[in-house]
């Protein structure tokens, strides 16, 4: 059985609307401990997993009594559900947090996927553009068995962003697909209303290197033309990762 604890003062932090110009792994830090951190990165990105203290305390590399003390304390205030099995204790994120989307948002944008998507492109940023999360993560709906999903526009070829990409994959717990695009090739594409590159870019979607100034650079063409005005969700969402688009 799940318990919801009550009646114990809550975090504690107005967790803000996080512009891709700050400096949100800072930010993350300012808000929360390494400890917190680590454990709401774990539990936030995978929410519809229990994990027990013990698989949480690997996972932030800390100790079993600080990460116990944490965990209670995240229960208390109604961020995470407790669950007991005969003597074993698990810990899940609360989708009936009120604060569990934006919450959630921030995990992704700093100190879970985001983060750790940067991370491993890094080696590869003086060659890429553009790079942004997009999917289900980007927009909150993701489950259990739910790929990540990275566009990346640069000079790379698809084998060195699989293999940069790699440790992401094994960290994240998830499988991790990029779709690279030359420039020019994504700028053309776009001014041509492909569908894919278009859902992409009005869904929800995450910077992990460049921001909006590259974004509305590189699809000028699309832009100068007048896309659509059309919401999100109106199109079916983006596929599985490739090398380019058809």
């Amino acid at each position: 059985m799940v318990e919801r604890l009550t009646d114990v003062p809550i975090l504690g932090t107005i967790v803000p609307n996080m512009g891709t110009s700050m400096d949100e792994l800072t930010i993350a830090a300012a808000l929360f401990d390494k400890t917190r951190r680590s454990i709401l990165a774990l539990l936030y990105t995978h929410p519809d997993e229990a994990f027990h203290v013990r698989a949480v305390a690997r996972a932030a590399n800390a100790g079993m009594g600080a990460v116990h003390r944490e965990l209670q304390r995240l229960a208390i205030a109604g961020i995470l559900l407790r669950r007991v099995e005969g003597r074993q204790v698990y810990y899940q994120a609360n989708r009936q947090c009120p604060i569990f989307a934006d919450l959630q948002g921030l995990v992704i944008k700093t100190m879970g996927v985001a983060d750790v998507l940067r991370g491993s492109l890094a080696g590869l940023a003086d060659r890429i553009e553009l790079a942004l999360l997009y999917g289900s993560l980007a927009r909150g709906t993701a489950g259990a068995d739910s790929d990540v999903d990275v566009l990346i526009v640069g000079t790379i070829s698809f084998a060195e962003a699989v293999a940069a990409l790699r440790p992401a994959q094994e960290a994240l717990r998830r499988e991790v697909n990029p779709s690279i695009y030359p420039p020019a090739e994504f700028s053309d594409k776009l001014a041509s209303g492909n569908h894919f590159l278009t859902t992409v870019i009005r869904e929800p979607h995450v910077f992990l290197i460049g921001g909006e100034h590259e974004l509305a650079r590189l699809a000028a063409p699309w832009l100068g033309d007048g896309a659509p005005d059309q919401r999100p969700g109106d199109q079916r969402s983006p596929g599985r990762g490739h090398s380019r688009s058809a």
